[in-house]
């Protein structure tokens, strides 16, 4: 059965938790988590939707008072997609932290097209396919990630 996060907005508390389980997580991996690795994340995880490189630029640089390269914020953010706390959205160049941070699966992501927001679900039955699939091929798999796109709830609801 798929499991689905509700995305509502986050306080500052539950934000900080997130990114100190996910720091401990990373540790436990064997990753370092660098003070602008953890200001990206808490950017992403701040973030009401997927956010792109250069909004996730700006408002790390804010948050940590001096200008930040572009170029090291892709650094974190590859280091973070690796440890499997975010994930890249693809069609969008857009990225949002993960909602399923210690659990190794296939990132599925449902895509609002209207306006932009992102549900990441766990789906047991569909992994046991892939993997199936994958071994049946003699596949290796390196990169998980199932992009859907589409109208979420709230935009298919008309306005009343």
């Amino acid at each position: 059965m798929a499991r689905v996060k509700d995305p509502g907005e986050k306080s500052p508390s539950s934000i900080q938790a997130e990114v100190q389980a996910a720091v401990a997580l990373c540790r436990q991996r064997g990753g370092h988590v660098t003070p602008l690795r953890e200001a990206v994340l808490t950017a992403l995880l701040s973030a009401r939707g997927p956010i792109g490189a250069y909004d996730l630029k700006e408002r790390v640089s804010d948050a940590v008072g001096r200008p930040i390269s572009p170029a090291s914020i892709y650094r974190a953010l590859d280091f973070l997609i690796a440890q499997g706390v975010a994930a890249r959205i693809e069609s969008r160049n857009a990225f949002v932290a993960s909602e399923h941070p210690g659990h190794d699966h296939t990132c599925i992501l449902f895509v609002c097209d209207a306006c932009g927001s992102s549900s990441e679900i766990e789906n047991e039955t569909l992994e046991r396919l892939l993997a199936a699939d994958a071994r049946e091929l003699g596949f290796s798999i390196d990169h998980r990630v199932i992009e859907l796109s589409g109208a979420c709830a709230e935009c298919r609801t008309p306005a009343k």
